[in-house]
């Protein structure tokens, strides 16, 4: 069992936790926005984009960024990309040297064309990188319909871990 945290409470991160947590890990699910979190305590559930989706009861919903990358073994970051880099930003000053963090966000930064791995490892050069990615969609993982999905980053043992995890 694995202690992670995700961060990012939309359909994706929503998604990924109940899969997680269905796979037998400790996890935290994060919002910057307590009103969020206080609504999904209530409902268990993100009904504007994954109704019928039950957030199990074992999930912590937090909007304490601190606490979820101090506590996580390995931390999801399901923000959407214009995103990326101001969550980086916040979560860096707790990221352990080495700590995983698995990016699930898609695209490049309007800007400067950086990839999202890119952007996280500028602002967090201490963290492993990851990125999970393939032709699936967070209502289908959601309900545990069957998909598939890969993961690639610097060091294969780790990305075997985490492929072991989801």
């Amino acid at each position: 069992m694995a202690k992670i945290s995700v961060l990012g409470a939309g359909s994706w991160g929503t998604a990924l936790s109940v899969l997680l947590n269905n796979n037998g890990h400790e996890v935290r699910l994060w919002s910057r926005f307590q009103e969020e979190v206080d609504t999904l305590k209530q409902t268990r559930e993100l009904t504007s984009k994954l109704p019928g989706v039950h957030i199990p009861e074992n999930i912590d919903l937090t909007a304490d960024v601190k606490n979820c990358v101090e506590t996580a073994e390995v931390i999801v970051l399901a923000v959407p990309s214009p995103y990326v880099r101001g969550t980086a930003e916040l979560m860096a000053p707790y990221v352990k040297d080495e700590q995983i963090i698995v990016n699930v966000a898609k695209g490049i930064e309007e800007k400067t064309l950086m990839t999202m791995t890119d952007i996280i490892s500028e602002e967090i050069p201490a963290a492993g990188v990851y990125v999970l990615s393939g032709p699936s969609h967070a209502e289908e993982v959601g309900r545990g319909i069957p998909t598939t999905c890969v993961i690639s980053g610097p060091k294969r043992e780790t990305a075997e871990y985490i492929q072991g995890i989801f």
